[in-house]
């Protein structure tokens, strides 16, 4: 079984439901198979009893309604016991205690999966070894449930870089001797962080400096290679080549050999990756598009920059900058930068999404009902009749999701948000709720449609970025695929402009057939669909080449399988 279904659907008024437990609708009371075939027996005797009046018949068939009853009472008894007496843990985590959700974080690369042992503790053996459970996991995450009775085992496979989230599960238990059927969903929120895949360079040279770099010395930190500086890095025995000048004489008269001497390079590296966002960066299998690979491109480079002891950025952009992580080295550094690449799949802003305010606060809404058992919805003398109103309170809604907002970025490892909660969109109430989507797991449909020339006003803003940057020169590398780049004479000004400050500017564009991997398209007319797509962005590609060259933009053209290593030494010809 797959629990890869996702959680949330369309809001349901519950303004009827208890207003600390979850509603009826969400847990309902079904007869099983062996109370269908109860309740057709004891309606045929009654059938009968009636028709050829025989009143002890009749009293026979009476006798499993009354039976039925009975396990109707138990059933509900069932409803309102089970949801605060589970107890469910995965792993180390004991996901019925909310003051822990969140505390350890749990992380695991992307192409693993992760197993943990399940343990669901329902007060009841007997009800415990017969449970069925179905773990909701917010899709592209896929997760699995293996075993039998109270300890089962859970494979969770994400499918994208960034946070995934098992919800909690579907728990389906038979009562009243098997005659009735109780399901009930348990929250048990759990957040995975799931990093970049790390590609080794085997025996590659590592990336190092070409060229002197104007920024400040000060609190730099230089590469352990050759080079030209006047700190000495070791004296070594002298080789044949070595530069004639270069000989310590004063250590060679005491050694009684040729020693020479070895200094430090002070070329600067200063990276800076710029990695579009656009729409058509996200067409495709989740874990197969182009966004992902551009992810896990972006992380090794900058691991191998900033491992080397040079400074590094990141801007991510659409038809505007996003995200922006500003140059920097050190230890500290690389934690920034992974939680900038973590937070792209989840842009949930409000010209980036495919919903309305209505949608959206039904969304949280259902979010409060399933997890926590609180309805946001006004009683029905309040409703008005309009089909625009929801039905909820939406001052409340806003409380209690700020609340809770604020609550889980206590309980994150980082304590703190990526993006500001005022970020999201340009309405207070509607940048609060997108937050708390982005922080509870819940998934906003995402705008497919690329806006015209979207992508080089993006870029133009990303550059213009790089320019106001302290130090330099830069390199600069591009991810894009050029789909909406339609502009080409803006950028080809901001191109002469980096060229004028010696920056270096590489375009990576993610074409090549490799990277439109996946399942097979279900029919001609998507398969077409991506043909014309891919002839696009082809023409697109060539247009930026024969004009962004003469401005000193250098094009690289990878294939998925070996991008990160490819690139890697392209880049060390050009840093």
């Amino acid at each position: 079984m797959s629990g890869g279904r996702p959680v949330f659907g369309r809001g349901v008024n519950a303004a009827n439901s208890k207003p600390n437990a979850a509603p009826v609708w969400q847990r309902p009371v079904r007869l099983s198979l062996a109370g269908k075939w109860l309740i057709g027996t004891s309606a045929l005797f009654v059938v009968c009893g009636i028709l050829f009046d025989r009143p002890v018949v009749t009293a026979l068939g009476g006798i499993p309604i009354a039976l039925l009853g009975w396990g109707w009472a138990v059933a509900r008894t069932t409803l309102a016991r089970y949801p605060e007496q589970a107890r469910i843990t995965v792993g180390n985590l004991d996901l019925s205690r909310r003051s822990q959700v969140g505390s350890d974080e749990v992380r695991m690369v992307l192409g693993r999966t992760m197993v943990a042992e399940v343990v669901c503790d329902l007060g009841d053996r007997r009800l415990e070894r017969t449970a069925r459970m179905h773990p909701v996991a917010v899709s592209p995450s896929r997760a699995l449930l293996e075993g039998q009775g109270s300890q089962r085992s859970l494979r969770f496979t994400p499918s994208r870089v960034g946070d995934a989230w098992l919800q909690g599960f579907d728990l389906t238990v038979d009562v009243a001797m098997g005659l009735f059927t109780v399901t009930t969903f348990i929250p048990s929120l759990l957040r995975v962080t799931v990093l970049p895949r790390h590609y080794p360079l085997r025996q590659q040279a590592p990336l190092v400096a070409t060229r002197s770099s104007l920024q400040e010395r000060a609190g730099a930190v230089f590469s352990r290679r050759r080079g030209m500086s006047l700190e000495i890095r070791e004296l070594r025995d002298h080789v044949p080549g070595d530069p004639f000048k270069h000989i310590a004489w004063t250590a060679s008269a005491r050694r009684g050999k040729l020693i020479s001497r070895e200094f430090e390079s002070d070329l600067v590296l200063s990276v800076f990756v710029v990695i579009d966002v656009s729409p058509s960066m996200f067409w495709g299998t989740p874990g197969h598009t182009r966004v992902d690979y551009a992810i896990e491109v972006a992380y090794n480079l900058l691991s191998a920059v900033v491992g080397r002891g040079f400074k590094a950025g990141l801007i991510v952009n659409d038809d505007k900058v996003r995200l922006s992580v500003p140059l920097g080295g050190g230890r500290g550094h690389m934690p920034r930068i992974v939680e900038a690449l973590l937070e792209v799949p989840w842009l949930l802003h409000a010209d980036r999404t495919e919903i309305t305010e209505r949608e959206l606060a039904e969304r949280v809404a259902h979010w409060f009902q399933r997890h926590q058992g609180t309805s946001l919805y006004l009683p029905p003398g309040l409703t008005t009749p309009d089909p625009r109103d929801s039905g909820i309170d939406e001052a409340r809604l806003l409380a209690v999701a700020r609340d809770e907002l604020a609550s889980q970025l206590q309980r994150r490892a980082r304590r703190h948000a990526v993006l500001p909660i005022d970020a999201y969109s340009r309405d207070a109430k509607s940048s609060v709720l997108r937050a708390f989507c982005r922080y509870s797991g819940i998934p906003l449909p995402l705008d497919p449609t690329p806006r015209p020339s979207g992508q080089a006003r993006g870029l133009e803003g990303a550059l213009h970025e790089v320019l106001a940057a302290r130090g330099g020169p830069h390199t600069v590398l591009v991810i894009s695929d050029f789909y909406s780049a339609d502009d080409l004479d803006t950028l080809r000004r901001v191109a002469l402009a980096a060229r004028r400050r010696r920056h270096s500017l590489v375009v990576f564009c993610p074409w090549d057939a490799g990277f439109e991997r996946g399942p097979a398209l279900p029919d001609r007319m998507a398969e077409a669909i991506v043909e014309v797509s891919r002839l696009r962005v082809g023409h697109n590609l060539q247009a930026a080449q024969a004009l962004l060259r003469p401005a000193g933009v250098r094009f690289l053209r990878c294939s998925p399988d070996d991008v990160v290593p490819r690139l890697l030494a392209r880049l060390r010809q050009v840093a």
